[in-house]
């Protein structure tokens, strides 16, 4: 089990923004993950999740940051009409979206390009062009804050918009998903999903995503272009000039930048539409998570 201390958190972010972790530690398995576990309660550490960092933005972090991407490892049984397919927590989403295609199968290829592990997909109910990973799943094995390896089907859990209820119940180990076969092919929509993206989303810089969640009713990035904030920069954090709601890295950005625009984003829309936008990425500082709960602590 290795542990190091004072690790910068920019290379772990898909926008490369961050300051310094105390602790960070990318267990190789579920035996290492549980003493890793039982060092931050020994020190009294508030623990992060991190997959591949795609919708996680660091300043400096006064606990450890917890990597899953070790834990890969995927089984796939073809059941004719569907696929169970078992996939650890540090398995590249990638691989669920090019056995879609393979296999001509419904739901994952529309999450393709998001550089996300299935743990982190999971934990945030990744989503986009009307599908939820959630949709497919079928169990969750965790471990809990105590280092104990648990199991929930779907239907005990509680999955929105954006949300689950990892990490607070623990750390996604692996997740189970049925995933039927269908007739009409796959590859055309993918395709078509992979143009859409190209032009209207910054896939070829650094980013976070999207950085808002779509308000009920209406889209963040609507909004957040009717009030100028498409192009908009402070120092070298920009909103894309692509799509208003995705944040980029032009260079040097740094946390204080992201939280500052951010800001301006909310207080903009607010005073024009009366609507408070919620943060989609994950903004962590200090020993917590601006909007979100770092631990089960």
């Amino acid at each position: 089990m290795v542990i190091e201390k004072n690790i910068k958190l920019s290379p772990f972010t898909t926008i490369k923004v961050g300051g310094i972790a105390s602790y960070f530690s990318q267990p190789m398995d579920e035996e290492e993950l549980k003493h890793v576990i039982f060092f931050a309660q020994d020190k009294g550490l508030e623990v992060f999740p991190l997959g591949r960092g795609a919708n996680t933005i660091f300043g400096d972090f006064d606990g450890l940051v917890l990597s899953t991407v070790n834990l890969r490892g995927i089984e796939i049984e073809n059941r004719d009409e569907y696929f169970l397919i078992r996939a650890k927590a540090g398995t590249p989403l990638s691989e669920l979206v090019k056995l879609s295609l393979e296999e001509n199968l419904e739901g994952f290829y529309r999450l393709g390009g998001f550089p996300a592990t299935v743990g982190g997909a999971v934990a945030m109910n990744a989503g986009a062009f009307g599908y939820e990973i959630s949709q497919h799943l079928v169990e969750v094995v965790f471990m809990d804050w105590e280092g104990r390896l648990q199991s929930a089907r779907k239907e005990d859990l509680h999955f929105s918009y954006r949300k689950s209820p990892f990490p607070e119940l623990g750390i996604v180990l692996m997740a189970t998903f049925k995933v039927p076969t269908t007739k009409h092919s796959v590859e055309e929509e993918f395709e078509r999903i992979r143009r859409k993206r190209k032009q209207t989303q910054p896939i070829n810089m650094p980013t976070s995503g999207s950085t808002f969640k779509n308000p009920q009713g209406e889209y963040a990035g609507r909004l957040l272009e009717k009030v100028g904030m498409k192009g908009y920069r402070m120092g070298d954090i920009a909103f894309s000039e692509l799509h208003a709601n995705f944040l980029v890295n032009l260079g040097k950005g740094s946390y204080k930048q992201v939280v500052k625009i951010i800001q301006e984003a909310k207080k903009k829309v607010f005073e024009n539409f009366g609507i408070l936008l919620e943060e989609e990425v994950r903004l962590v500082e200090g020993c917590g998570a601006y909007g979100w709960k770092v631990c089960g602590a």
